[in-house]
């Protein structure tokens, strides 16, 4: 797998983060990670910055570092700011620190009002990097699809649907704490599961039958990936978005 271990926490982990110890709900640290993210792509698409993998990257080290910290102490539109800001250069998409600053001020002014905004951007830059032990390197999902989908012999139009909604869910997943409990493979896997199931391709696409009849596809990529274990990623992942929408809504 592809991720080090110590980048990875079991489910009871994340009901016992730094922010819930400092009296935080669940619910609301969740909140929290899902309206980061957002600034993060928000102000990350404004200045031309693609989510595979910049923001991605950025959405990554958001969540590590609330892993250590909490949201008491790092207000998120900054430390999603720094994030930003620290995946440009690990990306090679750098952009000016003064350059986010306008940009975050014009995206969302009552967030952005304070003075000496990119002091404290280099600031919690540092802060960050010393969060994340100076390991700069993140892989993601994307790769992964791109890779496992050329193993099915399926009609290519109909193929191509199918990896374009999957990276959508992987976009989508950004926003959840999955990166924090699985590696990039397994959401790749499971995503990619996600969408034949609504495709109603149900669990086997063509080459299934030449594996036995104990095999299934995803097999080949993970081993010891149950059912259980990708629907509860896909449910994570629906969850999100089923909330995001009761949020637009009201």
């Amino acid at each position: 797998m592809s991720v080090n271990t110590h980048w990875l926490w079991n489910p009871e982990d994340l009901e016992n983060t730094p922010s819930v110890q400092a009296g935080i709900s669940m619910a609301e640290e969740n909140k929290l990670r899902r309206e980061g993210v957002r600034m993060i792509k928000e102000m990350g698409k404004a200045i031309n910055l693609k989510t595979n993998p910049t923001l991605a990257t950025a959405s990554v080290f958001f969540h590590r570092f609330y892993m250590f910290n909490t949201f008491a102490d790092y207000p998120p539109h900054m430390m999603g700011l720094a994030c930003l800001f620290l995946a440009g250069k690990v990306e090679e998409t750098p952009k000016k620190c003064k350059d986010l600053v306008q940009t975050a001020k014009d995206k969302y002014p009552k967030q952005f009002a304070g003075k000496n905004l990119m002091d404290e951007l280099i600031l919690l830059e540092r802060i960050l990097l010393q969060t994340i032990r100076f390991d700069l390197h993140v892989e993601h999902p994307y790769n992964f699809l791109v890779q496992y989908a050329k193993g099915f012999k399926l009609d290519k139009d109909y193929m191509s649907k199918i990896v374009t909604n999957a990276w959508t869910f992987i976009n989508d997943s950004l926003a959840t704490n999955l990166c924090l409990l699985w590696e990039p493979e397994v959401i790749a896997v499971a995503l990619l599961y996600m969408s034949f199931k609504m495709a109603r391709m149900g669990e086997g696409p063509e080459g299934e039958a030449k594996m036995g009849a104990d095999t299934k596809w995803w097999d080949i990529y993970v081993q010891n990936l149950t059912v259980q274990m990708m629907e509860d990623i896909c449910h994570k992942v629906l969850d999100c978005l089923s909330t995001d929408e009761s949020s637009n809504s009201t």
